[in-house]
């Protein structure tokens, strides 16, 4: 179990800092529910694991053209830049009070979806990852076989997951003590913050072709 509680360590404190998928979380705990905040939270805890297993395990699972791999990025970054404009000129002042409470059957595939799509589209992440995997290897305190790599990776995500379930509550404590003004504030700033992401990832895309 050495492996797992690496991997959960290191997944907790890797998805702290402040990023698109923490942004994208807080404003869907405050504009829809947890349900919905914690299925983005799912979509990014999957592409942890599946990006460390893959890291860590030195496998080559997918072999995309370049071409394809412009069009996907193409995508992904239209998608974000659509989604904060969307949330940029969202106006909270006119949701209803109750809707924190309200329980949505509806669109958590939609929101999962999401998390892929905000953790794909971030190339950032695939050094960060393979930095912490080296570290973790430079350690020595398992070995780095199929079955550690898969703990370890599966920690990883279970640890990023409850960070998100922990943000999520912490959002949900203090919601109802922030003044309307400033959950409007915090709109637009997470909204300005994602196109921003959206137009600094296209600009290194464009870089590199």
């Amino acid at each position: 179990m050495i492996a797992f509680t690496v991997g959960l360590i290191t997944g907790f404190f890797m998805s702290i800092p402040i990023g698109p998928i923490n942004v994208m979380v807080i404003n869907t705990q405050i504009k829809k529910n947890s349900a919905h905040a914690l299925a983005i939270a799912l979509g990014g805890s999957v592409m942890d694991f599946f990006y460390f297993f893959v890291i860590l395990s030195g496998l080559s699972l997918f072999s995309f053209s370049q071409n394809m791999k412009t069009a996907l990025q193409v995508g992904a970054i239209l998608l974000i830049f659509i989604l904060g404009a969307k949330e940029f000129f969202f106006a909270i002042g006119s949701l209803p009070s109750n809707l924190g409470t309200q329980k949505f059957s509806r669109g958590r595939f939609s929101a999962f979806f999401w998390g892929v799509v905000i953790y794909v589209c971030n190339p950032t992440l695939i050094v960060t990852i393979t930095g912490l995997g080296a570290f973790i290897k430079s350690l020595s305190i398992f070995e780095f076989s199929r079955a550690n790599v898969m703990l370890v990776s599966l920690g990883v995500a279970f640890g990023g997951f409850a960070w998100f379930v922990l943000l999520g509550k912490i959002v949900a404590h203090f919601e109802g003590k922030i003044r309307m003004n400033y959950l409007t504030r915090f709109n637009k700033i997470s909204g300005l913050l994602m196109v921003s992401f959206a137009i600094y990832m296209g600009v290194r895309l464009l870089s590199q072709i």
